[in-house]
C-alpha cells in the first residue's frame, strides 16, 4: 500500500509540477501587466477627458486569472496561512495526521468548487452571457478559474499524499482512518443530507466559528477552513446541499475577480519598488542627522525611519526588516544596548500598519464597507502620535541610562538642512497618492496603481531598478496576494453562512441589550483582540473576526472609522508580544547574535506606550477623526 501510494505522489508531482510553474508565470505576467489599464485610464482621463473602454473589466479578468492560477503554486510551497504555533509542539506522527484530516477535507473542497465553477461557465456560455462593457463572453473565464480551482485540489492531494506516505513510515497506519473519516465526513456528508435537522439560526453560527477555530488552531489554512466551515454550514441552514454547491462557485469567483481588491497587489507592488529603490536607508540617515546626536538618537531616527518608509510601503513585517537592515549595523556600532535597538526596531515596524497607505486598512475598508480614504486620514494623526510616543520612550530610557544609547555626532545646521533630500523620494509618492485620493483626483485603486509608477520611476532615477528587481518585486506581490485573496474568498463563503445564521446580528443585539457601560464590552472586544494578536496576524485577524464583531461595535455606537485606527493599533501589539510576535521574529532574523528574550525585553516599554496610545484615542476619538472630519 504505502508503494503504490509513493509512486502516486511522484508521478502525481511529476505530472503537476511544469504545470504549476507555468500558471504561476502566467499569473506573473497577468500582475505586471495589471497597473496599465489604470494608468491609461487616469491619463486618458485628464488629456482626453475619456476612459479606457472596459477598464474595470480589464483589471477583474486579469486579477482572477492572476488568483486562480497562481492558487496552486502557492499550496505547492506549502504556504497557505495557517497558524503551527500549537501542532508544531506535536509529535511528527500526530502532525502528519492532523494533515490527513485537513487535507483530505480541503482536496475534495476544491474539487467541488472547481465543478462548481465549471458548472457556472457552462450555464453562462450556454445563455450567451456577455460582459457589460467589453461584450465578450464571461463563460471561458470561468472555465479558467475552473482549471485553477482544480489544479488547486490537485496540488492539495499530493500534500495529503505525502502525509499518508509519511504516517504509514511512522508505523501507525491504524490511525488513518479517524482523520480521513472525519475529514472527508465534514465536506461530503453534509453534500449528501447528513446534517442534524434540530441546528439553525445563531446556534449553526456558534457551532460554525467553534469548528472553524479548532480546524484553523489545528493547522488548517485559514483560508480552506474558512470556506470549507461556510460551505457545510450552508448545507445545514438550507437543509440540502443544491445553493452550498451554488454558492462556492459565485462567491469564489466574484471574490477574485473584484475590481475592488485590485488595490491588494497595486499597494503590495509599490511597497516592493519602494523597498528596493534604497528610500528606507535615506530615510534612516536624514533622521540620523538630525537625531543622531540626542541620547538614544540612532534609536529614534531608526524609529522615524521606520514610519517615514511606512507611509510607501504599508506592511509592518516589511517595515521592520527593512529598516532593522539599514539601522542595526549603525547602532552596533556606536556601542548601542541590543535590547533596546531591536526593541525599538520591531515596535517601529508596527508603524507600518497604521501610517496609510495602510495594508490593514484598505482589508478594514473591504470587509466593513468603509471608505479606504477615510480609513487613511484617520491613520495619520495617531501615528504621528505613536511614532512621537516611541521617540519619547526611547530618549527617557537613554537619558536615565546613557550606557543604553550614547549619543552619536554632532551634525551643522547646513548638515541638516542637506540631508533634508533623504525624504524626497518617501514624500513625493506619499503626497502623490494621498493627495490624489483625498481630493478626488482618483479612486484608491488607481492610486495603487499611481504608486506604483511613482515607486518604480523613482527606483529607476535612483539606478535601481533592474530586470532582476522587477522580477523580485512582482513574484514576492503574486505571492503575498494569492495569500490574501484566498483567505478573502473563504470570507466570503463564510460571510454567506454568517448571513443566513444571523450570528453577527444576534451578539450586537445581545450586547445593546445588556444594562452595563458601552466601554465594558468594548474593553473585551479589546482584550480579545490583542490575546488573537499574540497568534494570528493582523490581515488575517481581520478578516477572520471583524465580520462577527463589527456588527456589535456599530450597534453600540462607536464611530467605525475610529474603531478602525484603534482596532488596527491593538492587532498590532499582538506582532509584538510572545509567542508569535511576528515583529519580532523578523527582527531576529537580522539580528540572529541577539538573543530572542532580549528582544522581547526590549519592546516593553513600546507596548506600554502603545496602551498609552489606545487610552488617549479612547478619550480623545477626534485626533483620529479630526482629518476626515475636514475632507469627507
Amino acid at each position: 500500500m504505502r508503494s503504490v501510494i509513493a509512486k502516486t505522489v511522484e508521478s502525481l508531482r511529476r505530472i503537476l509540477q511544469p504545470v504549476v510553474k507555468v500558471m504561476y508565470y502566467i499569473s506573473g505576467a497577468l500582475l505586471f501587466l495589471m497597473p496599465i489599464p489604470v494608468i491609461l485610464d487616469v491619463v486618458f482621463r485628464f488629456t482626453l477627458s475619456k476612459s479606457v473602454p472596459g477598464a474595470i473589466e480589464i483589471e477583474e479578468f486579469l486579477l482572477c486569472l492572476t488568483i486562480f492560477f497562481a492558487l496552486a503554486f502557492v499550496q505547492w510551497r506549502g504556504e497557505h496561512v495557517k497558524i503551527d504555533l500549537f501542532t508544531k509542539r506535536f509529535p511528527q506522527w500526530v502532525q502528519d495526521l492532523l494533515e490527513v484530516g485537513m487535507y483530505s477535507a480541503a482536496a475534495l473542497f476544491f474539487a467541488l468548487m472547481s465543478s462548481s465553477l465549471f458548472h457556472d461557465g457552462s450555464k453562462r456560455l450556454a445563455s450567451n452571457e456577455i460582459s457589460f462593457s467589453l461584450n465578450i463572453p464571461i463563460g471561458p473565464f470561468r472555465y479558467m478559474a475552473a482549471f485553477g480551482a482544480a489544479v488547486l485540489a490537485l496540488a492539495v492531494l499530493a500534500t495529503l499524499l505525502e502525509a499518508i506516505v509519511r504516517v504509514l513510515d511512522s508505523k501507525r497506519a491504524a490511525w488513518l482512518i479517524l482523520p480521513l473519516t472525519l475529514g472527508i465526513g465534514l465536506v461530503l456528508l453534509p453534500a449528501l443530507g447528513y446534517f442534524p435537522e434540530n441546528l439553525e439560526g445563531a446556534q449553526a453560527g456558534l457551532t460554525g466559528m467553534c469548528l472553524l477555530f479548532t480546524l484553523i488552531f489545528l493547522g488548517m489554512p485559514i483560508g480552506f477552513g474558512m470556506a470549507i466551515v461556510g460551505f457545510a454550514g450552508m448545507t445545514v441552514i438550507y437543509q440540502g446541499a443544491a445553493p452550498a454547491l451554488g454558492m462556492i462557485g459565485i462567491v469564489s469567483y466574484s471574490q477574485a475577480a473584484s475590481y475592488m481588491f485590485t488595490v491588494v497587489p497595486m499597494f503590495i507592488l509599490m511597497g516592493q519598488f519602494a523597498y528596493h529603490s534604497g528610500i528606507s536607508a535615506d530615510l534612516f540617515r536624514t533622521g540620523q542627522v538630525w537625531l543622531g546626536r540626542l541620547p538614544g538618537g540612532l534609536a529614534m531616527s531608526s524609529v522615524g525611519g521606520c514610519a517615514g518608509f511606512s507611509a510607501v510601503c504599508g506592511d509592518s513585517l516589511a517595515t521592520a526588516v527593512t529598516m532593522g537592515t539599514v539601522a542595526l549595523p549603525s547602532m552596533k556600532e556606536n556601542k548601542y544596548d541590543m535590547s533596546l535597538a531591536t526593541g525599538s526596531l520591531a515596535a517601529g515596524g508596527t508603524l507600518g500598519i497604521l501610517i496609510p497607505p495602510s495594508a490593514a486598512f484598505i482589508f478594514y475598508a473591504i470587509v466593513t464597507e468603509e471608505s479606504i480614504g477615510e480609513l487613511f486620514l484617520a491613520g495619520i494623526l495617531p501615528g504621528v502620535m505613536l511614532t512621537t510616543i516611541f521617540m519619547i520612550a526611547i530618549y527617557i530610557r537613554a537619558r536615565i541610562n546613557p550606557q543604553l544609547a550614547p549619543p552619536g555626532v554632532r551634525t551643522t545646521f547646513v548638515e541638516k538642512l542637506i540631508s533634508l533630500k533623504g525624504v524626497i523620494g518617501m514624500l513625493t509618492i506619499f503626497l502623490l497618492i494621498m493627495g490624489g485620493i483625498l481630493s478626488g483626483t482618483f479612486s484608491p485603486v488607481e492610486g495603487g496603481a499611481v504608486g506604483v509608477v511613482g515607486a518604480s520611476t523613482y527606483a529607476a532615477l535612483k539606478g535601481r531598478l533592474t530586470l532582476e528587481v522587477i522580477k523580485r518585486s512582482v513574484f514576492e506581490t503574486l505571492f503575498i496576494t494569492c495569500k490574501l485573496i484566498m483567505i478573502l474568498i473563504g470570507v466570503g463563503i463564510l460571510g454567506y453562512f454568517l448571513a443566513a445564521t444571523r450570528l453577527p446580528f444576534e451578539i450586537a443585539e445581545f450586547f445593546a441589550g445588556l444594562a452595563i457601560n458601552r466601554y465594558l464590552v468594548f474593553a473585551g472586544i479589546i482584550g480579545m483582540l490583542i490575546g488573537l494578536g499574540c497568534v494570528l496576524n493582523v490581515i488575517p485577524m481581520i478578516l477572520l473576526v471583524l465580520p462577527t464583531i463589527f456588527p456589535t461595535v456599530t450597534t453600540l455606537g462607536f464611530d467605525p472609522i475610529w474603531f478602525g485606527v484603534v482596532c488596527v493599533l491593538v492587532m498590532e501589539m499582538g506582532q509584538i508580544t510572545p509567542p508569535i510576535g511576528v515583529n519580532v521574529f523578523a527582527i531576529h532574523s537580522v539580528a540572529k547574535d541577539v538573543p530572542m528574550e532580549k528582544i522581547f525585553v526590549g519592546i516593553v516599554p513600546f507596548f506600554i506606550g502603545m496602551i498609552i496610545c489606545v487610552a488617549i484615542l479612547v478619550v480623545f476619538p477626534q485626533i483620529a477623526l479630526f482629518l476626515p472630519s475636514l475632507l469627507f
